[in-house]
């Protein structure tokens, strides 16, 4: 390509980083980055004026340590956008807050639309994002937005060691990312639907056409956060006769005892993107490396 790349990344994705840069054939730039006695974030990009004139792609995710990310994301903007670059691309693997799309509650925030506000505020020219919760969000952004969307990677994964598989999603608004995967690989897709019994109250979840009977299911979802809602369905869909279930996660937050919910209700495998600063080590879970997807989207911007 014509044009110099360089990349510049947040202190917590450098290995996914580095990786994006070689598949773009960039330069990859250090950053230092320390914290203060009070608390307050310092970085300094090493050789800076090799920015001046280039496509400069600066990559961080934001979980976990949500707010310092975003602050040192605002920061490594700042500092590039110094040094004269002849367009800034901002990829966030995973984007913080996004949940909060919309006021559910009266007097809330709506700190989704915060996020992306501050970030168009920096003037950047592109905005990066996987498999963002609330698609919607990103409408609001002055620059162009692309959302990779990644279920087809995972469900790929998966289908190495299943068979007569289908795709759920966890409900009917989860439904294009088992889609998008589903007709990718040529599959069967519905999405689980709450059934409750109108005289003993008992709620059920099922698949809203498909059968599951002596099927390999795999479950498609954005985030898994707590746990409970996949664990629940995959407990179901077992109960309805699956023959085994997986589950693909783009960003697998994994908090507090969500792990230990879906080992109990017998979910063989979770498949997840590595999207977050951080990775765990268990044999329930298999990542899934999705820098070339990132690079391949990345590289379309580049001219």
């Amino acid at each position: 390509m014509s044009d110099k790349v360089v990349v510049v990344s947040g202190h917590n994705y450098v290995d996914t980083s580095i990786r994006i840069a070689d598949e773009l054939h960039a330069d990859f730039l250090d950053v230092k980055y320390k914290r203060f006695p009070d608390g307050e974030i310092y970085v300094k990009i090493e050789e800076p004026s090799i920015i001046r004139g280039s496509i400069a792609v600066v990559v961080s995710t934001m979980y976990p340590d949500q707010n310092d990310s975003l602050v040192e994301t605002l920061f490594l903007l700042n500092a590039v956008k110094r040094y004269n670059p002849q367009k800034i691309i901002l990829c966030i693997p995973y984007l913080a807050y996004a949940r909060q799309d919309k006021e559910f509650l009266p007097g809330e925030a709506v700190s989704g639309e915060v996020v992306i506000n501050i970030l168009s505020s920096t003037s950047i020219d592109a905005l990066v994002v996987v498999d963002i919760h609330a698609p919607h969000l990103l409408d609001s952004f002055k620059g162009y937005t692309a959302n990779v969307l990644i279920s087809d990677l995972l469900v790929e994964e998966g289908l190495k060691t299943m068979s007569n598989p289908i795709i759920l999603a966890p409900d009917k608004g989860a439904i294009g990312r088992a889609r998008y995967a589903a007709e990718k690989h040529g599959l069967e897709y519905d999405y689980l639907e709450k059934h409750r019994d109108r005289i003993t109250g008992e709620i059920t979840i099922k698949p809203k056409n498909l059968s599951v009977k002596n099927r390999d299911v795999i479950i498609v979802d954005d985030i898994i956060s707590t746990g409970g809602t996949i664990a629940k369905a995959a407990e179901m869909v077992l109960g309805q006769g699956a023959r085994k279930v997986y589950v693909a996660a783009s960003h697998a937050l994994l908090i507090n005892d969500a792990l230990a919910k879906i080992r109990r209700s017998g979910a063989k495998l979770i498949l997840t993107a590595n999207t977050l600063a951080r990775r765990i080590d268990d044999e329930l879970i298999r990542y899934v490396d999705i820098s070339s997807r990132l690079a391949d989207t990345i590289e379309s911007l580049l001219h």
